[in-house]
């Protein structure tokens, strides 16, 4: 492996303060109307957490700066931020009139650029406070103006966790690129792509979490490390890096007992969004290394393209998948056929 190839080891973002809506786990009637639906939508989705606005954003606490800026930028005595993420109380806003043909979208708030995010994730600027509150807020200004909104079909469309297929997995990779690469544009960075054997990697990561019933409470926490060295060996990779986000929609459904575990796409969609959005914007606790890696900068452009495809475990928790690939990195893996996410 070339010596500038640089391995990715993220940590897990664990937002339990979105953790206490109640998630149906029984299929619907064919015949619900559509305001039962919007009502389960609701259920599965974060509509109890702190919306974000820009009155509120100009009105922080102590608390607040502490709950999206790193530890070591920190001025309270001892380690106050005891895991990245697990405070955040800030989210994107849900539109919860379904439309036909919704265009959900990541936009990039003004400040929010590669260079500056570069900079604020560099080692050197932990524990420059001041750059980290700047940056912090410019963050939480991307959640202000970023809203997702469900559509009338997804509604009504179940998927079964325990079985997700992979054309499920396909629309949803493609939907968490179709609001990721535009970002990535905006911000003239480098654009991934998705592949038949990507999708199929990602989701048999995911499923090793189902096997292990690895749900992200009591000592399960975190990453499963048995996921990688079975994906790696099946799918011939060499590197790769996994990011999940262990609480959308979902902290409902970590009981192991349960068997049953049905949600509607739009609640999938909107989890892919939102993790999408607090990974981008929120991640300050994590030294913005989540914000990093999605905005494809942990890849240098000798080993591009990277391939990215999203997975969901039987728990709800989302994997976001990427493996580098070209004649330097990951030479034996077969990328299969490449896919459109436009």
């Amino acid at each position: 492996m070339n010596k500038f190839f640089k391995t990715i080891a993220l940590s897990t973002l664990v937002a339990t303060t979105f953790s206490t809506s109640i998630l149906s786990v029984s299929a619907s009637s064919k015949s619900t109307s559509e305001a039962t639906l919007i009502k389960k939508f609701k259920q599965q989705t974060t509509d109890d957490a702190v919306i974000a606005t820009k009155k509120s954003i100009s009105k922080l606490t102590q608390d607040d700066l502490n709950n999206f800026i790193p530890t070591e930028a920190v001025k309270t005595d001892g380690n106050s931020v005891t895991d990245p993420g697990s405070d955040a109380n800030f989210v994107t806003k849900i539109n919860y009139k379904a439309t036909k043909n919704p265009k959900n979208v990541i936009r990039l708030p003004k400040g929010y650029t590669i260079k500056t995010l570069k900079s604020v994730s560099s080692e050197k600027n932990y524990s420059n406070r001041d750059l980290q509150i700047k940056f912090g807020k410019i963050g939480l200004s991307g959640l202000a103006i970023n809203s997702f909104t469900p559509s009338k079909k997804d509604l009504s469309r179940e998927v079964n966790l325990n079985k997700i297929t992979y054309a499920q997995s396909k629309e949803l990779t493609k939907f968490a690129l179709s609001v990721l690469n535009p970002a990535i544009k905006q911000a003239k960075g480098i654009q991934y792509k998705a592949s038949s054997n990507t999708i199929k990697a990602a989701q048999a990561y995911a499923d090793v979490y189902s096997k292990d019933n690895w749900n992200n409470t009591g000592k399960k926490t975190g990453h499963d490390k048995r996921a990688q060295k079975v994906v790696s060996k099946k799918f011939k990779i060499t590197d790769v890096a996994e990011e999940n986000y262990s609480d959308n929609p979902s902290f409902a459904l970590t009981a192991t007992n349960i068997k049953k575990r049905y949600v509607s796409m739009a609640a999938l969609k909107h989890a892919v969004y939102n993790s999408i959005a607090l990974q981008l914007f929120e991640d300050g606790p994590s030294y913005w290394g989540h914000a990093s890696a999605l905005m494809n900068l942990d890849i240098h452009k000798k080993y591009q393209p990277n391939y990215f495809a999203v997975s969901f475990d039987k728990f709800g928790g989302i994997h976001f998948f990427m493996v580098p690939h070209n004649k330097l990195v990951n030479k034996q893996y077969v990328v299969g056929n490449t896919i459109s996410v436009k």
